[in-house]
């Protein structure tokens, strides 16, 4: 415990440089509370999100200006997404664990990864579902909602676990968990900054319905109902306008599409939402918009779907995944190849379009982090937790899902 405290006393004392102030101050968060210090540091250098780009205007001053949705500001839009970061976080820490300082939550974590290591030297899975729940709550992640974010930071627990056991064994270095907060902290950037999409942009007249055109006098966006409304009489009929281009769900229009399946375009949650209204919607072709991407290389497309695993995999991805397993158990032994058109193939065999569609449903709703946690208790048996429901189950959820 002495260890832990005075390790994270070094810690939670390095000093907040001016520049992380000013960013902290344009972010909205409170210059000098080093609890949130890390995400103004995180933002310093951010590159501009995919679509956009930065000129000087008229004032000399930098704005930013996206070609496809029109959207013209002078705030870095990738800085946004960090404040919306910032503010889920601090949400669920006030409703949650309530902490006020980097220090406490470093020594709380301490407190984790000692039992973790403890579970290790008397040869017991490291990590458990209330091990995950306490670690999880000093990232103020909501297990019950971000299923994908808790997930991940189980995977994390096990492989500090298992690297921080092999040192201490045998060099006797005391612990340290820096490099898994930034492990983490890293992931939660990536997920929720640069993995985000941008919003999709609504009507000023109806705000329930997506924009198609912009007004270039008066810089407003409008849908067609809008534009009709307001352009059809006065001085607005002569204004010059530009298209917006985005694909958004024909659910749920606030959120950009995902997939395509007979001219019409989806969400991933609109597609689940008319899959439960009309199930022969399965017979139809599931395309989904920018590819299947590896989920070992995310820059790459993904060629084949290993239907042992259920996982999307550029060649490459597959090749070192496959030398990877066999090793430890000899997985990646079925495989479906993807065309460039997203038809899946089994041995040269086109798959009817319901098999496809169940398939790239299980293993699309698996690589998102689903709500069930797979575990292995101290008797070294499989079960299966529910991050929502704080369930238990000893049968694999995901062969009926």
């Amino acid at each position: 415990a002495a260890v832990c405290e005075r390790s994270s006393r070094r810690l939670a004392a390095m000093p907040i440089s001016e520049e992380v102030r000013e960013r902290a101050r344009v972010l909205g968060i409170p210059e000098n509370d080093e609890l949130w210090a890390w995400i103004p540091q995180a933002s310093l250098g951010a590159p501009l999100p995919e679509g956009w780009a930065d000129f000087l205007d008229e004032e000399g001053q930098k704005a930013y200006y996206h070609a496809k949705t029109k959207r013209l500001q002078r705030t870095h839009p990738m800085l946004e997404r960090f404040t919306v970061m910032y503010k889920k976080l601090k949400d669920f820490n006030d409703r949650g664990g309530k902490f006020e300082s980097s220090k406490k939550v470093e020594a709380m974590l301490f407190v984790i990864m000692n039992e973790l290591l403890n579970r290790c030297n008397r040869e017991l899975p490291p990590v458990t579902p209330e091990l995950l729940e306490r670690c999880a709550l000093l990232f103020f992640v909501s297990t019950a909602e971000d299923f994908k974010m808790a997930n991940i930071i189980k995977v994390a627990m096990a492989d500090y676990a298992e690297e921080q056991y092999d040192v201490m064994i045998t060099t006797q270095t005391k612990l340290t968990v820096q490099n898994f907060v930034d492990r983490v902290r890293k992931e939660q950037i990536r997920l929720e900054v640069f993995h985000k999409p941008d919003a999709t942009v609504m009507c000023s007249e109806y705000p329930e319905k997506p924009a198609v055109v912009k007004n270039l006098v008066t810089f407003d966006f409008y849908s067609l109902e809008g534009f009709a409304a307001t352009h059809s009489t006065g001085k607005r009929r002569f204004h010059e306008t530009a298209k917006v281009e985005q694909t958004v769900c024909s659910i749920y229009p606030r959120r950009l599409a995902t997939c395509e399946v007979d001219n019409q375009f989806y969400s991933d949650e609109g597609y689940r939402f008319v899959l439960g209204k009309h199930p022969a919607m399965r017979n139809k072709h599931l395309k989904i918009l920018g590819g299947y991407r590896c989920q070992e290389y995310a820059d790459k497309r993904a060629e084949v779907l290993t239907e042992d695993t259920l996982e999307f995999l550029s060649w490459e991805g597959y090749f070192k995944l496959f030398r990877h397993k066999q090793l430890a158990g000899g997985m990646y032994n079925y495989l479906l190849t993807i065309d460039e058109d997203g038809y899946f193939y089994r041995m040269g065999q086109k798959l009817p379009p319901e098999e496809t569609s169940r398939l790239v449903d299980k293993a699309r709703f698996l690589a998102g982090g689903g709500e069930w946690a797979s575990f292995t208790d101290d008797m070294h048996d499989a079960y299966w937790y529910n991050l929502r429901d704080k369930v238990v189950t000893k049968t694999n959820p995901y062969f009926s899902y």
